[in-house]
């Protein structure tokens, strides 16, 4: 006669809590390694993008550089925003198009009152220009002859966390095209003159301190995160 082996009803019960234990545990950690590996991979998708649009805006202008497409001002002028404008509505797919000054109508006032409206020296209070399609609100500010064009982007819109380093990123976009952190310049990674720093290793883990101590708006925190792989460690 052969016996059968079963579990009691309290058995199976206390077997149910113990799981459900272990996965209350468990759950926190899974959404923010689910949480990371998102916004790892919109960054990196955005920057990409950002980067070809670039690319593919100084070709059509026939241009090795920056300074000599439309975009680049010898000084702050209107058309200046006009010419920014005109190259994000040709070479980025764009959802919505923002103004300066949000109301509770606009589709764009849920990013901006969220995302964009840090006081910081980079953006003061601005809201986004534009919401490009993946939800990518951005703001750029065009470039000057004494400095590059600074690019503030929140990668998810209105979702969380809007912290800087993680969805909100401040960069600048270089004559030469590139996309980084301030003082992480074409010169610093071809000739390691770094804005003071020895080399761009130095620049990099100096602005990710910066970052880390300021990095709301995003600030310092690129070109850590870039030379990572494209991944936290932070």
């Amino acid at each position: 006669m052969i016996k059968r082996i079963a579990f009691t009803l309290a058995e199976v019960l206390i077997t149910l809590t113990v799981i459900g234990v272990v996965a209350v545990m468990a759950l926190p950690n899974l959404v923010k390694h689910y949480e990371k590996k998102t916004l790892e991979t919109q960054t990196k998708h955005f920057y990409s993008m950002m980067s070809l649009a670039i690319e593919n805006y100084m070709a059509e202008h026939h241009a090795d550089e920056l300074y000599d497409t439309p975009m680049y001002c010898e000084s702050f002028e209107e058309n200046c925003e006009n010419d920014v404008k005109d190259f994000v509505m040709k070479h980025l797919k764009v959802a919505l198009v923002c103004g300066d000054s949000m109301d509770n109508d606009n589709n764009c006032y849920s990013v901006t009152a969220k995302v964009l409206d840090k006081e910081s020296t980079t953006n003061a209070s601005w809201g986004p220009q534009f919401i490009l399609d993946h939800g990518y609100a951005i703001r750029i500010i065009p470039p000057e002859a004494w400095r590059p064009a600074i690019l503030t982007v929140d990668v998810n819109g209105a979702k969380g966390p809007n912290r800087g380093g993680r969805d909100i990123w401040t960069l600048d976009i270089f004559y030469n095209g590139s996309i980084n952190d301030s003082n992480l310049t074409p010169e610093c990674f071809s000739k390691n003159e770094c804005g003071g720093y020895s080399s761009k290793e130095e620049a990099i883990e100096n602005r990710f301190e910066h970052c880390m101590e300021f990095g709301y708006d995003g600030s310092g925190c690129f070109g850590h995160f870039k030379e990572n792989n494209f991944k936290f460690d932070y």
